[in-house]
């Protein structure tokens, strides 16, 4: 590379790094806005009381920091519960306005230049803009009721980070930085597409549990709005609670995972629930809580639900198989198939930990599945659904080979009859011409003494 390249990527790679600063800064303010507003119109629909707006935007910048992962507490009570909704919804925030950076940087620099500009430019300016505002966030709680921990602003950089992963790190794009080609290149040829169906089995799963609370919300509707109606609150106070469930929905959906996966989970101690039995316990009075099953024992046929994460598994194995040709190499198959499902799984598995935690203390100390046997469970049932499908394709494979060599076989012997009746065909005209007539005499009869005809 000249001098003069060199120079053009350096400037290139200091604009971007400015320009990345200002996105990530405006991208925490408007993630902030996001819980901010809500709790100011909580403050305005509330009851008279001796706490002012200021408190309310205090709130607000508290649970900012829960929503991105972080333990906030105050009074003796701490809560490290993280909303995942709310979780992803900052990482989509976060994430549009790392994709306007993105094509605003690539649209003005040289593809030669583009790798460099995003590793030491994009990328670090965006996550250093992102964490500053967070922590000029974090001074708005000094002498908050409710406050974050001393490294909740490190913490916050999981949300830009995924950001600009889901952003960049796409081996399988032409157009992906060179730095993130080179770091699959160093893996065998199937590592990104495993990459890419890993993720998009993880989303299947994660969707796979939320449609699952829907359906028990919506069966259980009476219960959950007499729970709401206890509270004798006003609209806008309703619908801010709501607006806190909703916020919540995401990790009841790794709870409805634990469920499918067998192992269960707990909202409170000693309480569980799982396909052997539930066991709930005394329930805090949380309305979406009231879709929650009875106290029961369950009757082991309901361990069919197991079949869920084996079928997400098989889906899995399919996208796969789709979307790479092994060429027969069965090893190659099943290490890219465990691999895409056991991303997948690993996935479920930090979101799940993400947004376990407390709400309190006592009985609401530890809420949410236990991790490791969630994990493992899954881990099997995802990995066997996938594994057994890329089997399935292995045998029919072989047995479509076998099929057409038996079909190529029985041609090519047909060919060869065929080709042996010609020339017996043949053999038999020539030698039909080749052999000697007899004279015929007069009345057309051929002579010899075998004539049965008598000559006058």
């Amino acid at each position: 590379m000249s001098q003069l390249s060199r120079s053009r990527t350096a400037l290139a790679t200091s604009r971007a790094r400015s320009a990345a600063i200002r996105a990530g800064a405006l991208a925490a303010t408007g993630t902030l806005a996001i819980v901010v507003l809500p709790a100011l119109v909580g403050w305005l629909a509330a009851p008279v009381g001796t706490l002012g707006w200021f408190s309310a935007v205090q709130v607000g910048a508290a649970i900012w920091f829960s929503g991105h992962g972080q333990s906030i507490g105050g009074s003796g009570v701490t809560v490290s519960l993280t909303p995942l909704l709310l979780f992803l919804l900052f990482v989509y925030v976060a994430g549009r306005w790392a994709r306007r950076l993105i094509a605003n940087e690539r649209a003005v620099v040289a593809t030669s230049e583009w790798s460099q500009v995003a590793q030491r430019g994009v990328v670090p300016g965006f996550l250093v803009g992102y964490v500053g505002a967070g922590a000029v966030f974090s001074l708005l709680t000094l002498g908050a009721p409710v406050a974050p921990g001393v490294a909740a602003v490190a913490g916050t950089l999981w949300v830009p980070l995924l950001a600009l992963g889901h952003l960049l790190v796409r081996p399988t794009d032409p157009e992906a930085p060179g730095f993130v080609r080179a770091w699959f290149l160093r893996g065998p040829s199937w590592l990104p597409f495993a990459w890419r169906a890993g993720w998009r089995g993880a989303a299947m799963l994660f969707l796979l549990g939320l449609v699952l609370v829907v359906l028990a919300v919506l069966v259980s509707a009476p219960d959950v709005l007499r729970i709401h109606e206890d509270y004798g609150l006003n609209l806008l106070e309703g619908a801010v609670i709501v607006l806190l469930q909703v916020m919540l929905l995401g990790n009841a959906a790794t709870w409805a995972l634990a469920f499918l996966a067998g192992p269960g989970f707990s909202v409170a101690i000693d309480s569980v629930i799982s396909p052997a039995a539930a066991e709930p316990g005394l329930m805090p009075l949380v309305p979406i809580l009231g879709a929650l099953p009875e106290e029961a024992d369950y009757p082991p046929i309901l361990f069919i639900v197991l079949v869920v994460p084996i079928a997400a598994g098989a889906f899995i194995g399919r996208w796969l198989d789709r979307d790479v040709e092994f060429f027969g190499n069965v090893r190659a198959r099943l290490w890219a198939t465990a691999t895409a499902a056991a991303l997948a799984v690993a996935v479920v598995g930090v979101l799940t930990g993400l947004g376990n935690g407390s709400v309190g203390s006592e009985r609401l100390a530890a809420v949410g599945p236990s991790v490791a046997p969630m994990v493992g469970a899954l881990l099997l049932e995802v990995c066997g659904g996938a594994l057994a499908w890329s089997a399935w394709c292995v045998w029919r494979q072989r047995a479509e080979t076998v099929t057409d060599s038996s079909s190529e076989s029985v041609l090519h012997a047909e060919d060869l009859a065929e080709s042996a009746e010609s020339a017996e065909s043949a053999e038999s005209a020539d030698a039909d011409v080749a052999a000697p007539q007899e004279p015929a005499d007069e009345a057309g009869q051929p002579s010899g003494e075998g004539s049965d005809i008598a000559r006058p």
